[in-house]
């Protein structure tokens, strides 16, 4: 008996040691926590771009050197793309999670939580083509120049020598105002037009099809993603053969099934540099839906090089760091430009071949 209960005690006391010694290493570990939360649609129509940033994010995270001064943490939020959810879920990040910034993908969760970020003093870093929320040095917007990708597309197509497009554009409000940026660069070139809008959900185009066949298309330019874009592409090579000419806004690093796109030219964000692509098929073997990745790479470092490069964790003088510098951390081969509170993307021709994307050589 005596025997089992000095073994008892010794066991507590080893045991003792060990949560102390964890203790010990746990309070030598002092760095200031910086929490980043994220607003992304996890579920829903979108969940294919929110998941896709997710990973993004992760990744950064997960590649930060191990000597910085601060440490990371991430808070996720599903917003299900639905906009009643995200002020409610802005609210419960900066008053209970206390997160230091924000990220948020899309016009809608950025003009709702960037108003949010100037009241509570937080950075918001978010991803839209018409990024109205940017009024103070408190929000960012990443996002490739939705009017060098509609410039490159009508300058491939006047190229081309295409007299008549038909375009099919998703009801959402980034796809509808990059349209009629494109719309208008069209008349200028004299390119002819016809366009028919969709919802989500969309699985028929057959009678869209044969409306741009009346109107003699030449080539159809599709705003969507997937699974919308697959389905209208399979049907318009179904009626109309497969030698047709598809390009689209951003549609080149969001679309899964590249097959379907062999040899169509995109006007979309450049091909992030083989260093981080390699990384990132590592993680996740996943080459689809990149933008969206990209997108959270980039907005989670360049939060971590503010933080880094500030003498303070003072709100105001992060923000005005931010504002004025201009080395954001790029994953790109070109510079990524940053004006004031713009940051953007480098923007390319895309085109498949092999079922490989691909910068695309006239």
């Amino acid at each position: 008996m005596k025997k089992w209960l000095l073994s008892l005690c010794m066991v507590l006391a080893l045991t003792a040691c060990d949560n102390k010694k964890e203790e010990t290493q746990a309070n030598t570990d002092n760095k200031p926590v910086i929490k980043i939360g994220a607003i992304l649609p996890l579920s829903g129509d979108l969940a294919v771009w929110g998941n896709s940033e997710k990973q993004g994010l992760i990744l950064a995270q997960e590649n930060l050197p191990t000597d910085f001064k601060n440490k990371y943490e991430l808070v996720f939020e599903d917003s299900s793309n639905a906009n009643k959810n995200i002020q409610h879920i802005a609210q419960k990040m900066i008053n209970v999670d206390k997160v230091d910034a924000i990220i948020t993908i899309f016009d809608p969760a950025a003009n709702i939580v960037g108003p949010m970020a100037t009241a509570n003093k937080i950075i918001h870093f978010g991803q839209s083509w018409f990024p109205q929320y940017v009024t103070d040095e408190y929000n960012y917007n990443v996002y490739a120049d939705m009017r060098e990708e509609a410039r490159l597309i009508a300058d491939y197509l006047a190229h081309k020598g295409i007299k008549k497009v038909y375009l099919f554009t998703v009801n959402q409000t980034g796809f509808i105002g990059g349209t009629d940026i494109l719309k208008h660069l069209l008349e200028e070139r004299e390119i002819e037009y016809r366009e028919t809008n969709f919802n989500f959900g969309q699985t028929d185009f057959r009678t869209d099809i044969v409306k741009a066949q009346s109107f003699e298309a030449e080539a159809y330019i599709i705003g969507a993603f997937a699974p919308e874009a697959d389905i209208l592409t399979k049907q318009l090579k179904q009626i109309n053969g497969e030698d047709i000419i598809i390009t689209g806004l951003d549609l080149g690093l969001n679309i899964a099934n590249k097959h379907l796109y062999e040899g169509s030219v995109f006007g979309s964000p450049a091909i992030p540099e083989n260093s981080f692509l390699s990384t990132y098929n590592a993680k996740y073997n996943d080459e689809n839906y990149l933008f969206g990745a990209t997108v959270g790479y980039v907005s989670f470092n360049a939060i971590v090089h503010a933080f880094e490069n500030t003498q303070t964790l003072d709100k105001q003088a992060i923000a005005s760091f931010l504002n004025k510098d201009n080395n954001i951390p790029t994953i790109y081969n070109e510079k990524i430009i940053k004006n004031g509170g713009l940051i953007y993307i480098p923007s390319k021709l895309l085109t498949i071949i092999d079922d490989k994307l691909i910068p695309f050589k006239d």
